[in-house]
This record gives C-alpha cells, structure tokens and sequence, in this order.
C-alpha cells in the first residue's frame, strides 16, 4: 500500500495552525481598556477601575522574579505592584530587574537591570514609564527600555511617580517631594518636611493629587501635608498619626475624590479631610481599617481584622457587613462590581506550628450586598497591592511570583 506523505505532512501543518490560532485567540485581550498606569490606578489613588473582571479567574502565566541568594534568614518582601497599559505590564522586582511584557502571553519585551532592589511602583505615559529605587535614583525610560534620563534623590524612592503637566512629581524616603521636568529629569522644586529624626520609619507610600492641582502625601511624622503641584508650596498639614508601630499595614496613602482626602489613622479610622483647608469632615471608626475604596458617590468600603464593611459615607450608616475567608487583610481594589480582598494566613501541615508558612488569598466581595462571590489561595503571601485592567488581575507575591489571572473562559 502506498501512503501519501505529502497529505499527511499537510494534515499536521493544518491541525498545527488550528492550534497556534486557538492558543492567540486565548490570549486575546479584550478591547475595551480600562488602564491601570500606576499605584492603586490613577493619581488620585483610588484603587478602583471601570472595567469589567469575570469570575472564577485562573492563572494565565506566571514568572519567577524572585531575588536569587543561597541563604535567606527572613523573607523578602515585595513591595512594588504592577502597571499595566495598552496590553503592556510593567513590574519591578526586588530582584533589581525591571520588566515589560505582553499581558496575555507573559512574553517578555525587554527588561532592564537597576542594580537596585525596586520596591516602588511604575507609572506608564504614552512616552515613557518612570519608577523609583532604594539607590534613590528615578529613572524613565522610553517604552522600548531605553534610559532616558535619571535624577538621584538623596535616600530610597518607595512611591510611585505623578508625570502630568511636564513634570514628575514623587516622593522620597528623606520626607521630601520633587518636582522634575519630565524631557530631561532636571529639577524644579523640592518640599522638604524637615523632620530630622534619626531614625526616621520605613512608610511605603505614594503621593496623590486632586484634579485642582493639589498633592497630598503622608510623611514619616505621621502628618498630613497639602502641596501646590505647580509651586511646591504647602498649603495645609494635619497630624493623622501619632507614631508608625506598624511599618506596612494600613494603607498610607491618601485617597482623593470629590474634595475629601481619605486617610487611615493611628486607631486605624478612615479620617476624611477636606481638600480645600484639611479640616476633619468626618471619621469612619467601626472596625480597623487596614485598607478602603470609594467605588462610587454614596458609598465607602473599609477591609481589615477580618472583615468588610460598606458605609453611607454621608451618613455613616451600615450598608453592609461580612466576614472574610482569611486575615489579616493585605490591601483592597474595586472592579467590575466586586470589593477584591488580598489577605494572608499561615498555614500548618498536618496542624504543626512549626511547619507553618505563610500563603496569601484573594477573594471577591459583592458591592451590592457583600456576599463573597469567589476566592483562591495564592502560594505565598503579599504584600504589595494589585493591579487589575484588561479583565486581568496582576499582582507580585512575596516570594517573587510574577502572576496574572484571567477569567476562565
């Protein structure tokens, strides 16, 4: 019998093709965006996006951006959450790298080496992508990983960069805030909050500004300052917390929407400020706040000891109450109707402490009512906030896992 190989050969190249195209069509992103360009979304910092999340969600990729050493005596925490835009996602890692890739494949662009753990997160413009360092250098790079330019601060940079207007406003660990010119990183102005502690606290933070052209950023004093984006000058300054006994949790970034700055306090209650004077508006005080969203014109939503809660933010009454599947609670962000809640636990095998280790886990809330929608483990623990646009959640666990999830089907 004689057997045609051409057909044969012409089959398999057909069934491969068939594959390929499948396997693009899964990594199809979706066209509608809903960009996520730097820390908790958008400059006012609001950790809440208009596009849409499906649920169950899956891993779609993930990538080992751990920093390699033979002997770790405690975990390495990592701090700076991803940004993502027009189908990019950009991450730095304490590893020293920083990372462009393809959102749906996980196919690496182009990567560049800081030489410096970085632990802040990116901000991404049409033209450039600028992050923050511990050598206390800001660097932007075009978005083809070319370094344009690169401005050295006097401590480590832990926030995340404003570029608006021509300039690149960030914070620095030394209680200041730059301005630099955004073409060629040349400075022009500085506010220093002049606290000169010797020992001055590790807060991980990013300034916010309001759509009138004010920042409002929380320093190692544990005040509140207003700054004029365009001069520099203060404007109004507020003591929220007494002392920083925990360096990490809660949130202490401000939150900016309709005239109020939000902001977390030394008992852990969401304090609201007036934007114009910092004049206290109102306090939410039911649990300890580890984190909030205000995902729309009625409502605020706090996460910590445990819990969820969503509040009547004119009239403080209880809208809703949950208990979560883990704690302590991580960070929040909003999308797609759902309140998404990191947390970690410690888990033990076979019920013995000494084996315990700690993993993380991210479940969905419903902002109608907040019953829990979805949730799943994750490997490790986490510590620095997510990212989500595209219908994707991105996130960095703390032991180094670059990972995204997309909706199942």
């Amino acid at each position: 019998m004689r057997v045609n190989w051409s057909k044969r050969f012409l089959k398999a190249a057909l069934l491969i093709s068939a594959f390929a195209i499948a396997g693009c069509a899964a990594n199809q992103l979706p066209v509608e965006e809903s960009k996520w360009d730097t820390h908790l979304g958008d400059y006012a910092r609001t950790n809440v996006s208009t596009g849409k999340v499906a649920l169950p969600l899956v891993i779609g990729w993930d990538r080992d951006v751990s920093d390699f050493r033979f002997f770790r005596p405690f975990p390495k925490e990592q701090l700076s959450s991803p940004a993502i835009y027009k189908g990019r996602l950009y991450a730095g890692s304490a590893n020293g790298y920083f990372y462009a890739s393809d959102l749906a494949s996980g196919k690496v662009y182009w990567k560049f080496n800081a030489k410096a753990p970085i632990e802040a997160a990116p901000t991404v413009t049409d033209e450039k992508v600028c992050f923050g360092a511990s050598d206390g250098k800001m660097r932007c790079l075009d978005l083809e990983g070319k370094l344009l330019w690169e401005f050295q601060a006097r401590s480590e940079i832990l926030s995340a960069p404003i570029i608006k207007d021509g300039k690149v406003l960030f914070s620095s660990s030394d209680d200041r805030i730059h301005a630099l010119n955004a073409a060629n990183g040349v400075r022009l102005w500085t506010y220093s909050r002049g606290t000169y502690k010797t020992v001055t606290p590790r807060v991980y933070a990013s300034p916010a500004l309001s759509e009138k052209g004010n920042l409002f950023y929380l320093f190692s004093d544990g005040t509140v300052v207003s700054v004029s984006a365009e001069s520099g000058k203060e404007l109004w300054s507020k003591k929220a917390v007494k002392e920083f006994e925990e360096l990490l949790p809660p949130r202490r970034t401000p939150l900016v929407d309709s005239g109020t700055v939000y902001i977390i306090d030394d008992n852990q209650a969401v304090m609201a400020l007036s934007e114009e004077t910092g004049e206290v508006k109102g306090i939410y005080n039911i649990i300890k706040a580890t984190d909030l969203v205000v995902p729309d014109s009625r409502s605020i939503v706090m996460a910590g000891e445990g819990q969820a809660i969503a509040l009547d933010r004119s009239t403080g009454a209880l809208l809703w109450k949950t208990t979560l599947s883990h704690g302590p609670v991580s960070s929040v962000f909003s999308a797609g109707g759902f309140l998404f809640v990191l947390s970690n636990f410690k888990k033990a095998p076979l019920g013995i402490d000494f084996f315990a280790k700690d993993k993380g886990y991210m479940e969905a809330v419903k902002l109608s009512d907040g019953s829990i929608a979805w949730g799943r483990p994750l490997d490790s623990s986490i510590t620095a906030d997510a990212s989500t646009s595209f219908e994707r959640v991105a996130l960095i666990t703390n032991d180094g896992k670059l990972t995204v999830f997309e909706p199942k089907d």
